[in-house]
């Protein structure tokens, strides 16, 4: 009875843990995406910048911060520990945070930012940590927890974005997002002062990632292949959030208000699947759900880039949204049943990377298009991209469940 109360309260104790990181998420998730929609907009108002092209070499700086710091993260997980890390950077997050408030120039506040993202990439090790509180099995589960409070944060952060516009003094609204840094750093000394990760069961394999050095993963051609996925989606859905409110204000004669509102529907679309993905998530379904769900969002963003009404923009945005849950969440699966314990967190950041790779060339990318051949260009792009990575998918063995996946060594070959 004794131990099956404690394995009673180390379920609760492991059930709270969740929650508090899960919180954490949304709030770190929140003040990062609140400006994400309306950049073109932010800067012409707050800073006088008119060219479409500050935002592409801002955000170009601001991912090229995070490539170069995620793995830096996660290599000193396996020294400091990810607990300790992640505090130190929770501290950092909300001191620049609130010096962004201050910024008196476009200069300065991209100075400030890239400061900001030195701390805030740190941020990257609370998922594998909340991913090694979870039983095996269970990180469908999981991963559906985890996107609904993104796709939330990204609904809310883009509304009070909108309103940040609004207002006289828009900068002053960092105050607050440093408060809600504060905050999450206060709740995770809270629930995390005394775990300890980063330790297998008994009898469980050590993965991969902890086998490895950060050059030896990238020799892996199983996580590179997967690293490429994550390239490839990332860039498809990234390179579409630049220009697209200034896409529908100008090609549907909306205000801003209401492009942002199309903007975030697919977030609210996914929100609606997530509560299946654990049904769809099953070993023998992942490559079926894959493969269907980025195929539906190739079709939903050609929709979206052809319509000439915006019943048709509304159709393929939904499409759009409501797939891209599931494909983004059965990445996180593949990977989080073959890595855990002290190897996820390494491994983690090189997946961090590969997809902040392609956040860095998505603006870029982005702008280029818009400029050269129209605002719904973007938009074309990504949906050849997402039949890209479906052919990487299907080309690969990735699909297949960690027990049936072939591994390859770190030259490459099978074992």
């Amino acid at each position: 009875m004794r131990r099956l109360a404690q394995e009673a309260g180390g379920l609760r104790s492991r059930t709270g843990m969740q929650a508090a990181l899960l919180g954490c998420v949304f709030l770190g998730l929140f003040t990062e995406v609140l400006l994400s929609p309306y950049y073109p907009q932010f800067f012409r108002q707050v800073f006088g910048v008119e060219d479409y092209s500050y935002t592409g070499f801002y955000l170009f700086v601001c991912r090229l911060t995070v490539v170069l710091c995620s793995p830096v993260w996660g290599w000193l997980a396996r020294k400091a520990g990810a607990k300790r890390l992640l505090f130190a950077g929770q501290a950092g997050t909300a001191l620049t945070t609130a010096l962004l408030a201050s910024a008196d120039s476009a200069t300065e506040f991209l100075i400030l930012t890239v400061c900001l993202l030195l701390f805030k990439s740190s941020y990257m090790l609370i998922y594998p940590i909340l991913m090694e509180l979870t039983d095996r099995g269970g990180q469908a589960g999981s991963a559906a927890k985890f996107h609904t409070v993104h796709h939330t944060a990204v609904l809310l952060a883009a509304l009070t974005g909108a309103h940040m516009l609004q207002m006289e003094r828009p900068l002053t609204l960092f105050y607050g997002a440093a408060a809600a840094d504060v905050v999450q750093l206060l709740v995770c000394i809270g629930v995390l002062w005394g775990w300890r990760g980063g330790s297998r069961q008994a009898g469980e394999p050590e993965s991969a990632g902890s086998k490895l050095s950060l050059i030896g993963l990238l020799r892996d051609r199983y996580i590179v292949t997967l690293g490429l996925l994550f390239f490839t989606l990332t860039v498809a859905n990234q390179v579409i959030r630049p220009f697209f409110t200034p896409y529908v204000e100008e090609a549907f004669r909306l205000s801003t208000g209401i492009a942002g509102v199309l903007f975030l529907l697919p977030h609210a679309c996914a929100l609606m699947l997530l509560p299946f993905l654990r049904s769809i998530c099953k070993p023998g379904r992942l490559h079926v759900a894959y493969t269907l769900g980025v195929a539906t969002m190739a079709a939903g963003l050609m929709i979206q880039a052809l319509s000439e009404g915006i019943t048709g923009l509304i159709i393929g945005r939904m499409l759009y949204g409501m797939f891209l849950a599931i494909t983004m969440a059965v990445l996180d699966v593949i990977l989080f049943e073959r890595e855990r314990g002290t190897g996820a967190a390494m491994t983690f950041s090189v997946m961090v990377s590969f997809q902040t790779a392609g956040e860095l060339l998505s603006p870029l990318l982005a702008s280029f298009l818009s400029i050269q051949a129209g605002l719904n260009t973007p938009l074309l792009a990504a949906a050849l991209l997402c039949l890209v990575n479906t052919l990487l998918f299907r080309w690969s063995a990735i699909h297949r469940s960690p027990k049936e996946a072939a591994k390859w060594n770190v030259y490459g070959s099978k074992t």
